[in-house]
């Protein structure tokens, strides 16, 4: 009796503590428990783990991989319905070839591109988009199609859980030859899909606040962007997730860089719309969807860019804008908004916005600006698959753009639910 009561003195209050759940799913037993004693009580998650994939394989040279298998029959992800799922998985696999790393693209897209129709306006456009592979045609030949066929299929059962993914490897242990060369394809692919490449559990951490519930204050934020500002979709859950004042000044097709002088439209401009009378704690610069990428030679010139603050180019651009905010309001912290991916349907080049968003992120660190990585960890980028089964891609018989998706209300700008997942990565930001 002693001793049950000694247990339940231990596990009422760590019981008491947690207001999230979690599921574990890894394929290496030694490599998993290396990361276990991170699930600490301040993280405020019940973790439980899963054991079907001990020694398996994310990767199959033919039919379907056995890490694949186990998760895609295990109905325990679905009956639980977990706050978080932390998937390791890969531990057991070899690097990808080269020639596979650089073909993660056709390993989802068919080719050549299909074509898509917006039916929106006056002048309905027609244009080449990249079209996913139907999820029974995905191979697992590579990191990309295993963890494809693994996130359509979580997106499918449990769409509101928290994906994070675990490196591979022991629990801080310094990478070197294939294992740091599989964590880096393994962290693009995550990147791809926008789920949070975890290499430190204090990342996770500064998630808490969603499961945990709680509101974050936040102060007085500026932002300047495009029309995911103007709409306020995300904004206003950050709104209501928090205790935060918006000053919002996006304006929709707004771009971070110029682009000749008839046009005015940029966030360069909305500097001289800034009230007078402000004091905010935090500014944000939120841009880039509706920009090019630079070309490579501008890319390696960025620090004359900067010097000379040429806004033609992301580095000249974001170096006149943070140049102007600090001597307006030099005790607030400025943040940039990497440009993520909604939906890679959207353009017949599915990864631009991955180039567009190292570009930016370089000019930031160039400035010594943290970035908002929407890129990576804004979850809404998925592959475009026409769930609504219209048109066959053709000129005659086009996809359609606009049709909505669980996150987005035209496959472009996130709604009501896809604000939320937009929300959080800049409340973990600027949380205090």
């Amino acid at each position: 009796m002693k001793q049950w009561f000694g247990i339940l003195l231990v596990l009422i209050p760590m019981l008491l503590k947690a207001e999230g759940t979690a599921m574990l799913i890894s394929d290496n037993r030694a490599i998993e428990e290396s990361w276990t004693w991170c699930f600490s009580e301040e993280l405020g998650l019940m973790v439980k783990k899963e054991t079907l994939c001990y020694g398996c394989n994310l990767t199959a040279e033919r039919g379907m991989s056995t890490d694949v298998q186990c998760i895609l029959s295990n109905k325990s992800i679905s009956e639980r319905k977990p706050d978080v799922i932390f998937l390791q998985l890969g531990c057991n696999d070899e690097a990808d070839e080269d020639q596979e790393r650089t073909s993660y693209e056709q390993s989802l897209f068919d080719y050549p591109y299909g074509k898509v129709c917006t039916t929106k306006g006056a002048n309905p456009r027609t244009k080449n988009i990249a079209v996913s592979k139907d999820k029974q045609k995905l191979t697992n030949k590579n990191f990309a199609g295993s963890l494809c066929r693994i996130m359509l299929y979580l997106r499918e059962e449990v769409p509101d859980a928290r994906v994070f993914f675990l490196a591979p490897v022991r629990y801080g242990q310094d990478l070197h030859g294939q294992d740091s060369v599989k964590v880096s394809q393994l962290k693009a692919v995550a990147n791809m899909f926008c789920v949070p490449f975890v290499e430190d559990m204090r990342m996770v951490t500064r998630y808490d606040f969603i499961w945990k519930k709680t509101k974050l204050s936040l102060g007085s934020v500026l932002l300047l962007g495009d029309s995911y500002c103007e709409l306020k979709k995300w904004t206003a859950a950050m709104e209501r997730m928090s205790d935060v004042q918006c000053i919002n000044l996006g304006k929709v097709s707004a771009t971070l860089k110029e682009r000749g002088e008839k046009h005015t439209n940029t966030l360069g401009a909305q500097l001289n719309r800034i009230p007078q009378g402000i004091n905010p704690d935090a500014i944000i610069v939120e841009g880039g969807i509706n920009d090019d990428a630079d070309p490579q030679s501008v890319v390696d010139d960025y620090t004359s860019c900067v010097t000379n603050q040429k806004r033609t180019t992301f580095a000249g651009a974001l170096a006149y804008i943070v140049s102007n905010l600090k001597v307006r309001f030099p005790a607030a912290k400025i943040y940039v908004i990497t440009p993520g991916g909604l939906y890679y349907g959207h353009t017949d080049s599915p990864f631009d916005y991955i180039v567009k968003a190292d570009q930016i992120r370089k000019a930031a660190q160039l400035l010594g600006i943290p970035t908002i990585d929407w890129d990576k960890e804004g979850r809404l980028s998925f592959v475009f698959n026409n769930s609504k089964g219209t048109g066959s891609g053709t000129n005659a018989s086009p996809f359609l753009y606009n049709i909505p998706s669980r996150e987005t209300g035209d496959l472009l700008h996130p709604n009501e639910i896809g604000a939320v997942y937009l929300a959080e990565n800049v409340i973990k930001e600027l949380r205090p």
